[in-house]
């Protein structure tokens, strides 16, 4: 019997029901939701967010700023709704053109 990764399967579903959640925000904004799913997802207490990897190789702390991954789309929880943010990387990564 293969061993499973329990927090490699929760992460996948947690991915899974936000890239559901976002869908229809993503049509309307003009976005790919594939594009989207190929992102990097993490999540926090109150926020989840897909980031995109630096293009930019790292080399230790020189450059460590530059190497960050950069947030794509944000979903937050206020006063107990869901919102999904925008950021200055949204249209460069995920745009459907």
């Amino acid at each position: 019997m293969k061993k499973v990764n329990k927090r490699c399967i929760e992460r996948e579903l947690q991915k899974a029901l936000a890239l559901e959640f976002v869908k229809e925000f993503c049509k309307q904004k003009g976005y790919s939701l594939e594009k989207l799913s190929c992102q990097k997802f993490e999540m926090s207490y109150d926020e989840c967010a897909f980031f995109h990897n630096s293009d930019i190789p790292q080399q230790g702390l020189t450059n460590d700023i530059e190497t960050l991954p950069q947030i794509v789309l944000l979903i937050k929880l206020v006063n107990g709704n869901l919102l999904v943010e925008e950021t200055q990387y949204t249209k460069k990564y995920i745009c459907l053109d």
